[in-house]
């Protein structure tokens, strides 16, 4: 348990934000216009709308330039009224302070040597941000203007500006690139005829033909991705299908095998009448079946047992003497040494005791380290009854369906076929569930589940002519049981258990005195306990507040790269 819960922690470190103090905001809107030159420098604006949710200080803008080329002249203002700049290398800082408000700023620099000139264009291919970036953007355009009217315009946008771009009449290049998430590149690249920048250097060679490389391999890329697409979701349409109809498979004769074993096992109760369950199953084992786990509660239900096969005696509502240890189970012996002889002394056993040593966080270690192997050899004892149907068919075609659906997961993550995404998740997470908890009962699981859960229900309706027939023993058992489930009515029933005792106790007296060569035993069943029995309410609280003890004395465990735009540039934003 210790480990998922640590696994949990883990998770929740790794999901939820851990920048505790950081700024909360998010930029809603980005504008960015860039007028090129005849001498090839470009004059930028940028628009950019923030909405801070906490306080702030100012905002941060990244401009990394590629290769050769230059940043000059950053300015900064909000509705025209300038504002301060501190540049720390490629950032820009600037500072406005406020609380929880939405600020537009407008940001305005100057590239130098940001465009090259060739034989047959001039070029301007730029990263305005790369994976450097940290921060979402809800809206993002970027606007190219060329210096004069121009006809003869190539275009193109990478990545997250692939197919974002339109050309309008008088050249002007407009690429809408819509929402773009933290770490994505987003390259723009736009050449013009070269005699709209008379004021460049040419340099000898051409560009139009690179460009239109890049143009055609990218709607080739577009094609394949289409068609694979296409592919791609029709297989893993068809194969969710079959998926979706073995898993239902599976579950269909899983529940009619279940139905099946209900109807059988009502069946067999109904034929037999009313009876407490009676098999080689010891009662710790049978509350483990039916609990689900053995917890520091359940050993109250063990030591009634010890107390019923007469091992134990209670000699007060507190105190226990051990009788006789030659018990045959090995759980009983383990319980033995932990209650008399490690907390108790001199074969006797109190409940102050119990509280006292789990109260003392000296005693943690060796009192875990004997309730966990008390533990395990109840478990052990049930692991040799078998209760459960053997499933490993079944759980291997559930794990397979799982291990394809997450593969199909991946491809439809790349391929953007989210609802088949859905489907195909929602499919896997069922197959791997279905296969780590599928452990159905067989029959005679089933059957002693619903022997025991009808002996719960017997005991909620405290009808007393049912209990007439019964021994003391089987009603001993039953008052056991309902100490080990915590059942709400077990006070009750322990008035109305006392009340049978002590007329046994009577009639054996009598019996006694009229026929003293002659043994009750027959007639009023076995004196096994040789004792009164008390409050088990009483019992399995003091076993609750160890529990607690213990648990409360558990120990405690204490447990910048590269940019992706072209010629090394881009950059991103935040705020501060």
């Amino acid at each position: 348990m210790k480990w998922k819960l640590l696994l949990v922690a883990l998770l929740a470190f790794l999901v939820l934000p851990t920048t505790a103090g950081a700024v909360d905001f998010s930029i809603s809107d980005v504008k960015i216009n860039a007028q090129l030159e005849p001498d090839g420098t470009v004059q930028v604006k940028e628009q950019h709308t923030y909405d801070f949710d906490s306080e702030f200080n100012g905002i941060i803008r990244e401009i990394q330039p590629k290769q050769g080329a230059s940043i000059e002249d950053f300015t900064a203002s909000e509705k025209g009224k300038a504002l301060e700049i501190e540049k720390r290398d490629a950032e820009y800082r600037v500072h406005r302070k406020g609380d929880s408000e939405v600020i537009v700023f407008d940001l305005q620099y100057t590239i130098r040597n940001g465009m090259e000139k060739y034989n047959d264009g001039a070029q301007f291919h730029w990263p305005f941000f790369d994976r450097r970036n940290e921060t979402d953007y809800g809206n993002m355009t970027i606007t190219i203007i060329p210096p004069s009217q121009a006809s003869d315009v190539m275009f193109i946008g990478y990545d997250s500006a692939e197919e974002t771009g339109e050309v309008q009449p008088d050249g002007t290049v407009i690429f809408s690139l819509g929402e773009v998430h933290a770490g994505d590149n987003g390259d723009i690249r736009v050449v013009y005829e070269p005699s709209l920048f008379p004021a460049m250097t040419v340099v000898d060679g051409d560009i139009r033909p690179t460009v239109k490389k890049d143009q055609e391999t990218a709607a080739m890329l577009r094609q394949e991705f289409s068609e694979k697409q296409q592919m791609i979701g029709t297989v893993g349409s068809v194969s969710a299908t079959a998926g979706i109809f073995g898993v239902g498979l599976i579950g269909f004769f899983a529940n009619a095998r279940r139905k099946r074993y209900v109807k059988e096992a009502y069946y067999q109760m109904e034929s037999n009448g009313f009876y407490v369950p009676a098999n080689d199953m010891s009662l710790p084992a049978v509350l483990l079946f039916k609990n689900g786990v053995a917890s520091v509660e359940l050993m109250s239900a063990a030591l009634l047992d010890l107390v019923r096969k007469g091992n134990v005696k209670q000699l007060s509502d507190e105190e226990f003497e051990l009788v006789d240890a030659n018990v045959k189970l090995e759980h009983e012996k383990q319980l033995i040494q932990l209650l008399f002889f490690q907390i108790g002394h001199d074969k006797k056993f109190t409940l102050s005791e119990l509280k006292s040593y789990t109260k003392e966080e000296k005693n943690y270690e060796a009192f875990d380290k004997k309730f966990v192997a008390w533990k395990d050899l109840v478990k052990a004892e049930l692991n040799e009854y078998e209760m459960k149907v053997k499933t490993t068919k079944e759980r291997v075609i559930l794990s397979l369906i799982g291990v394809l659906g997450i593969g199909f997961a991946i491809s439809f993550i790349y391929y953007e076929l989210y609802l088949q995404l859905v489907i195909v998740g929602i499919l896997t997470l069922v197959a791997f569930g279905f296969a780590l908890f599928y452990s159905p009962y067989n029959y005679e699981g089933t059957l002693r589940k619903l022997e025991w859960e009808r002996v719960g229900q017997w005991m909620k309706e405290l009808d007393t002519k049912k209990w007439e027939g019964l021994s003391i023993d089987d009603r001993f058992r039953v008052l056991i049981y309902g100490v080990g489930v915590k059942h709400p009515e077990l006070d009750a029933y322990y008035k109305d258990f006392v009340s049978a005792q002590k007329q046994l106790d009577q009639n054996r007296t009598r019996h006694d005195e009229r026929y003293p060569h002659d043994t009750a035993d027959t007639q009023y069943g076995s004196s096994y306990y040789g004792g009164a029995v008390y409050n088990p309410v009483f019992l399995a609280g003091s076993f609750n507040q160890a529990s607690s003890n213990v648990s409360n004395n558990a120990p405690s465990s204490d447990s910048s790269s590269g940019g992706g735009g072209t010629g090394g540039g881009g950059g991103g934003s935040g705020a501060f």
